[in-house]
C-alpha cells in the first residue's frame, strides 16, 4: 500500500549507521528504489543476522533483496485501511522469516474474500473517496520521453529564494501561511491502473506557480500523475529527478499555485528548533503534527533533517517547516520498528545544489 512510498536511502542508512551495521568502507546494498514497507520488513527479517555483524547483516539484505525479486510486493493500493490492517494481521506472522513468503502471503491473503465484518465497515474508512480522482483526464507520460534521462532539479529550478521570514509564528498561523503550497499527490502507472486503484499516494510543496518539490519513491515509474488540493485537481508531470538522493519536481498544469515564500538552507539550521510538519498522510489533507529539530545528518553527500515530528505514511514528499513557515526539508519516513519518533526529511535546500 502505497505509504511513503519508501524508502529513501539515506534515512535508512542513517538508522543502520547509528545501529552499527555500516561503516564507509563496507556500504551497505542500494535499497533507494524500495518502498517503505519494503525496507522495514528486510529490516526486521535480518534483526538477528544484524547482531552477528557488518557481514552476516549484509549477507541477509542481499539475500532478501533476491527474495523480493523473486517475490514482489503485492499493490495494496486500492485496499481501505481496514482492509489493509486485516491483510497484515493475517501474515505478519511471516513478516519476520523473509520478505519472499511475507508478500506471497500478502497476495494470497488479497485474493481472498474480505471478511463480512471487513467489508461492512469500509463505509466508515477514514481514507479519502479516489473513485474520481483519475475518472478523466490524459493517460500520458507528458512531454518528456518516457526513455530518455531526465535533467536533475537543480538544473530547471529558478533560482532558490532568498527572502526568510524570521517572524515567529504559532503553529495555527504556520499552518494558515504554508497550507495553501501542500498538495495531496496520486501517481499510478496508467490511467487503467489508477482506475482499478493501482496508484502511489503521497505529498508535494508548491515553490513556484507550476513546480513543486516531492520524494522520487512517489513518483518515479508512475507516469499519471494528479495533484488535488480540496475541489481542485491538476495534472502533473515528472520533470526532473535525482532518484539517488530521492529528489523530484513535479510540474503542473493549469491554474498557478501558491509557492512557499522562504527556504531555509541546511547549513542555518539548529539542532532543537521546533518544526511543523505539513502533508496528506494517507491522502488525509491539511494535516499538521510538531516537533523539534532533533539531528543534522550528512551521508554521502546528503543532507537529512532528523525530527521527532510525528510522519505517517503519505507524508513523502510533504513540507517540514520552522516556526516562521520557511520550509526546511521534504519528509520522509524512518527506517526501524521499535524505534521511537526518529523520522528524517530531506534537506530542502538541496534539490538547488548542483552535482
Amino acid at each position: 500500500m502505497p505509504r511513503l512510498l519508501t524508502g529513501a536511502t539515506s534515512a535508512f542508512a542513517i538508522s543502520l549507521l547509528l545501529l552499527g551495521h555500516a561503516s564507509a568502507a563496507d556500504p551497505l546494498p542500494d535499497r533507494s528504489g524500495l518502498s517503505y514497507d519494503e525496507n522495514v520488513t528486510i529490516n526486521m527479517v535480518c534483526f538477528g543476522a544484524g547482531q552477528q555483524g557488518n557481514t552476516a547483516y549484509e549477507g541477509c539484505v542481499r539475500t532478501q533483496l533476491g527474495a523480493l525479486q523473486a517475490h514482489p510486493s503485492p499493490d495494496r493500493s486500492g485496499l481501505s485501511a481496514l482492509r489493509n490492517q486485516q491483510v497484515e494481521r493475517d501474515c505478519s506472522y511471516q513478516r519476520r522469516v523473509s520478505i519472499g513468503d511475507y508478500n506471497d502471503c500478502l497476495k494470497k491473503a488479497i485474493e481472498r474474500p474480505a471478511p463480512k465484518s471487513v467489508a461492512a465497515a469500509a463505509d466508515t474508512d477514514i481514507h479519502p473517496d479516489t473513485s474520481k480522482i483519475f475518472a478523466q483526464g490524459p493517460d500520458r507520460p507528458g512531454t518528456q520521453e518516457q526513455d530518455a534521462p531526465l535533467p536533475l532539479p537543480s538544473e530547471i529550478l529558478a533560482t532558490q529564494p532568498s527572502h526568510i521570514d524570521r517572524e515567529l509564528l504559532s503553529a495555527a498561523a504556520v499552518f494558515k501561511k504554508v497550507d495553501p503550497s501542500v498538495f495531496v499527490v496520486y501517481a499510478s502507472r496508467s490511467l487503467a491502473d489508477a482506475r482499478d486503484h493501482h496508484y502511489a499516494q503521497g505529498s508535494a510543496v508548491a515553490v513556484s506557480e507550476h513546480q513543486l518539490l516531492t520524494n522520487c519513491h512517489v513518483v518515479t515509474g508512475r507516469p499519471v500523475i494528479r495533484l488535488l488540493r480540496d475541489d481542485t485537481e491538476l495534472v502533473a508531470t515528472l520533470v526532473a529527478e535525482d532518484k539517488q538522493a530521492d529528489r523530484c519536481i513535479l510540474q503542473s498544469e493549469g491554474a498557478p499555485l501558491t509557492p512557499i515564500a522562504g527556504i531555509r538552507s541546511f547549513k542555518d539550521l539548529a539542532v532543537g528548533e521546533h518544526v511543523f510538519a505539513v502533508g496528506t498522510p494517507v491522502g488525509l489533507d491539511h494535516t499538521l503534527t510538531q516537533g523539534i529539530v532533533s539531528g543534522l545528518r550528512k551521508i554521502n553527500g546528503r543532507n537529512l533533517v532528523q525530527t521527532d515530528t510525528p510522519l505517517s505514511p503519505g507524508n513523502s514528499g510533504g513540507g517540514l517547516f520552522d516556526e516562521s513557515g520557511n520550509l526546511v526539508g521534504i519528509t520522509t519516513l524512518a527506517s526501524r520498528p521499535g524505534f521511537q519518533n526518529l523520522n528524517f526529511a530531506i534537506a530542502a535546500s538541496d534539490f538547488w545544489v548542483t552535482k
